[in-house]
């Protein structure tokens, strides 16, 4: 079972569909960890990340494996586990430099293919519903308005300790929209038959909530409408 999740930087995908993925006893695949896990790996062996077609050689040849444990995506560098190194602004942007390159996309989502046939996924990303898994019988879109989005990750940087100026924030996931809304390939658009939730206003109880009684509907089962969570989406 699939349960395929698209959406902006800042809509509350990780934080929902962690949530979700915990309550269902599914695995949270996190897809945009992979892409900021090739970018680090690039720069960590002094590839371009601009490096076009050539990219296709040198990906398999890297020391970056990704494995689902304890029901989430685990991505380690040279036996290494990566987790703070992945999250960082900086990050962000080098993702979304890669992921306009076809061998990254189609090296991640061979990868991303992979992890989803060994269980029930909650998969994350920017292409879930539209290329990776556009046969997954559960699509989903979060959303939210630009200002919104920006406070929310503004505050994740904050409880991290990542002293980060606001508007910096803003403007770099303006630019992140952009890109991955305008880019030739896959780019960042709700599947035709996506379930659309804006997310703006929206508790996590509230949002967690909706998606369940959609999953419900979608797979004529009614079991976990009433999720029981406490928190804000992030």
């Amino acid at each position: 079972m699939i349960i395929a999740v698209d959406g902006p930087a800042g809509a509350g995908k990780s934080t929902v569909c962690k949530l979700l993925a915990k309550q269902l006893g599914y695995v949270y695949l996190d897809t945009g960890a992979m892409y900021r896990a090739v970018a680090w790996a690039l720069s960590q062996n002094s590839i371009p990340l601009d490096a076009g077609n050539s990219l296709e050689e040198k990906l398999p040849f890297l020391p970056l494996r990704f494995a689902l444990k304890n029901n989430g995506l685990q991505v380690t560098y040279q036996g290494q586990v990566l987790e703070e190194e992945l999250r960082s602004p900086r990050m962000a942007q080098q993702a979304s430099q890669v992921s306009r390159h076809k061998a990254v996309r189609l090296f991640l989502t061979e990868w991303q293919r992979q992890l989803a046939s060994t269980g029930d996924v909650v998969a994350e990303g920017r292409d879930m519903t539209t290329v990776v898994f556009p046969h997954a019988p559960v699509k989903v879109f979060l959303t939210a308005d630009l200002r919104t989005r920006a406070q929310r990750r503004h505050a994740e940087y904050t409880a991290k300790g990542r002293h980060v100026d606001y508007s910096e924030v803003e403007l770099q996931m303006q630019k992140r929209d952009e890109e991955d809304s305008q880019r030739a390939l896959a780019p960042l658009r709700p599947a035709p038959d996506a379930f659309v939730l804006n997310t703006g206003g929206l508790d996590i109880h509230t949002a967690l909530s909706r998606l369940m009684e959609h999953i419900a509907e979608k797979t004529g089962g009614s079991e976990g409408t009433d999720s029981k969570t406490i928190g804000n989406i992030h």
